[in-house]
């Protein structure tokens, strides 16, 4: 029985935190809370400090929301819906959880924002280059014991240097095809599918292990409007696709940004999982310690803390063949999403 309690604590560790995590990233995109805002046409020189950086960290994009695709000034808490259950998916239900890592920061651009493609590439690149100097001289200030962040946190959190190469543009907002009542369910998946976006290329991609090119999603393109193409300054490479298919995309650059970068890429998924593994192993170490473990007696298995409880009673459903819980919970964010 120790050997079936001890691998149900671990996935009760991963289950509540990924609760968790989905919870908090949903909170900032739906609330508005923790969503960063482009207000102005230029980005002020102290937009990125100490209490936002991480924000940017462990992110292969930003994703800019702008206010044509707004409604009422808010972003569509069903395209977040839509955004995680493919991240979710991509990670084969088994993502990485810790130091903000998430597809994409969200960037909401208000009405006296940039417009055109050149004003939000150059916003971004200049929030690019603020992150990289916040956090080297946290890492100096680290180095030299006058650090704001808790130094051992600190070597987990990274600026992507595909977040730099890439961005997506939400630009229009597409009527979705169900009925925002509560006893309707909304389908993700076809959402995902519906609603599209712009994948533009900055040009800062001398980082990358090599560049980037849409051949592989030309098939999935649509229209681009002209005044979407005509920017000030230089043309940008830039696609319009599916929701669905710019996120899968973007995830796949990252993974051969990893695979090129082996065990030194900072932010490897392996790097996480076994970090993971071992927080796992510590949690149900620490539950077990604190049972007096009885080899003849079992029934002491229900009878000691309420996560040993929990753990013993999915157990017994799991041998009795019940459906075990789903491997992603959507509909614990909004009980209409599926």
């Amino acid at each position: 029985m120790e050997t079936k309690v001890r691998t149900q604590l671990k996935q009760d560790y991963h289950d509540r935190k990924r609760a968790a995590h989905c919870r908090r990233i949903k909170d900032d995109w739906r609330s508005g809370l923790g969503i960063s805002k482009l207000k102005g046409a230029a980005v002020p020189p102290n937009a990125i400090h100490h209490s936002n950086v991480t924000s940017f960290c462990n992110k292969p994009t930003t994703f800019y929301w702008t206010a044509t695709a707004q409604r009422y000034g808010r972003c569509p808490g069903f395209i977040f819906g839509a955004v995680y259950k493919t991240w979710f998916r991509y990670h084969k239900n088994n993502p990485p959880l810790d130091h903000e890592h998430f597809f994409a920061n969200l960037f909401q651009i208000t009405e006296t924002g940039p417009k055109s493609i050149h004003g939000i590439v150059t916003a971004h690149k200049l929030l690019a280059d603020q992150v990289a100097t916040v956090l080297t001289r946290m890492r100096q200030e680290s180095e030299n014991g006058a650090g704001q962040f808790p130094d051992q946190l600190l070597p987990h959190y990274h600026l992507l240097q595909l977040s730099r190469a890439i961005i997506v543009i939400y630009d229009e907002f597409i009527t979705p095809d169900f009925v925002e009542e509560p006893r309707f369910r909304i389908f993700l998946d076809k959402e995902a599918r519906r609603q599209q976006v712009l994948l533009v290329l900055t040009g800062d991609d001398h980082e990358l292990s090599a560049p980037i090119i849409f051949d592989s999603i030309l098939s999935e393109s649509l229209p681009i409007a002209q005044e979407t193409s005509s920017t000030v300054g230089k043309p940008y490479d830039m696609i319009r696709v599916p929701l669905i298919v710019a996120i899968q995309f973007i995830l796949d650059l990252q993974q051969r940004e990893n695979a090129a970068a082996g065990s030194v890429n900072p932010a490897s998924e392996t790097d996480w999982a076994n970090t993971y593994d071992r927080e796992a192993t510590e949690y149900a170490d620490s539950v077990l310690q604190s049972f007096a473990h009885d080899t003849d007696a079992e029934q002491k298995w229900k009878l000691t803390t309420a996560e040993m409880r929990l753990a013993v009673k999915r157990i017994e459903e799991r041998e009795r063949g019940e459906e075990p819980l789903p491997t992603i919970d959507v509909d614990m964010l909004d009980p209409r999403w599926e």
